[in-house]
């Protein structure tokens, strides 16, 4: 299980194309046939997600904000657990996610991973997270644009 404890938030925004990496993952909720893109963020310091239907567990939050890289605040609605169906079939939680309606994407804070004991290394575009020998995660570097 991949948990996090964070309890502050502030995520980067920019109006220009960026290289991320990315990856896709199925989630097992009943009645969805999609699938979600999470982004893999390196600057990030917890999960964020704006879709409310992705929580399998929530919490309600009143005045809790996240400040975004041009310092315009987001309202944080809620935390809760998010379980994603992972690229070996696994799935995983995803612990203390914010739920950030405002929010155009799904990330997942790279650095929150690595303080959990995850290692992550990247080569020929694609970056892998891991616990001994198991891979975690991985994506694959791609151009998202954010305007």
């Amino acid at each position: 299980m991949v948990s996090t404890h964070a309890s502050t938030s502030q995520a980067g925004g920019s109006d220009s194309d960026s290289s991320v990496f990315s990856f896709f993952v199925n989630t097992p909720i009943v009645g969805y046939s999609g699938d979600v893109e999470w982004i893999l963020d390196t600057g990030a310091i917890c999960y964020v997600c704006p879709n409310r239907d992705l929580f399998s567990s929530f919490e309600k939050l009143d005045g809790c904000s996240v400040i975004m890289g041009d310092d315009r605040p987001c309202n944080i609605k809620g935390i809760g657990t998010v379980q994603i169906k992972m690229f070996d079939g696994m799935i995983r939680e995803l612990k203390e996610v914010r739920y950030v309606p405002q929010f155009k994407r799904n990330i997942i804070s790279v650095g929150t991973l690595e303080t959990l004991g995850l290692e992550i290394s990247i080569k020929d575009e694609i970056l892998k997270m891991t616990k001994g020998s198991m891979v975690i995660l991985k994506g694959v570097r791609c151009i998202i644009s954010t305007t």
